[in-house]
């Protein structure tokens, strides 16, 4: 029986600054989607809640950073939607859970998260090679010759990511190296999900993960 090769995805997700991240993923090729999730241990309680925690601290620290970036038409937007987030968090965190105690968190909330993205501002994204953060540098496109060491400071309008260990291979034009990372990221999310490939498919994920890679940054580098 002859294996289907697993089908690749080129992922483009916008950043603060409205830059186009590209990111390359392999599909899983996974049928039943929601198998695991049947057969799994469900979360708990306690699990769920740490969940949303994490996701409403990270969309206030995005949220936040963009607030100051943005101008004033956009601060509106991002103000609103720091209300919504910050109105999560004060209710998972506050004493009270009644709409003026929240109210008032809220806003304590929405200050704290400005103030912190001042000084320590959100930079969003992974590295394109490996999924790893913090991201170290913005290769800008289309050719990617160039880096910045900000998302704040990409004037193009497409930038490929690297965290610091794939931009000191990216340096030393390591690109096999890079694609032991990018498969390592791909049998990561494997191990996650309880999956296992057979050789044949870890060879074709291997030689996919190399075409991407050659193909997305470092043809248009030559060009």
């Amino acid at each position: 029986m002859q294996l289907q090769r697993p089908p690749l995805r080129d992922v483009r997700s916008e950043s603060v600054t409205g830059v186009t991240v590209v990111c390359v993923l392999i599909d899983s090729g996974n049928s039943q989607p929601d198998a695991d999730l049947v057969a799994g241990v469900p979360p708990s309680d306690n699990d769920r809640l740490e969940a949303i925690r994490v996701y409403a601290d990270r969309a206030m620290r995005y949220c936040a950073t963009a607030f100051l970036r943005e101008t004033d038409d956009n601060r509106e937007l991002m103000q609103a939607y720091m209300s919504i987030y910050a109105s999560i968090l004060a209710l998972l965190d506050r004493d009270a859970l009644d709409d003026r105690s929240m109210m008032s968190g809220r806003e304590e909330i929405i200050q704290q998260y400005v103030e912190q993205a001042r000084s320590d501002p959100y930079e969003p994204g992974n590295c394109s090679f490996c999924g790893e953060r913090p991201v170290a540098a913005w290769f800008e496109g289309p050719s990617f010759r160039t880096f910045v060491r900000s998302s704040a400071e990409v004037r193009a309008e497409g930038a490929w990511l690297a965290c610091g260990i794939c931009l000191g291979l990216v340096d030393a034009n390591d690109r096999e190296q890079l694609v032991v990372r990018g498969v390592e990221r791909l049998s990561r999310r494997d191990r996650d999900e309880g999956r296992q490939r057979s050789p044949r498919e870890e060879a074709w994920m291997q030689q996919m993960t190399r075409d991407q890679q050659e193909k997305l940054f470092w043809g248009p580098r030559q060009d």
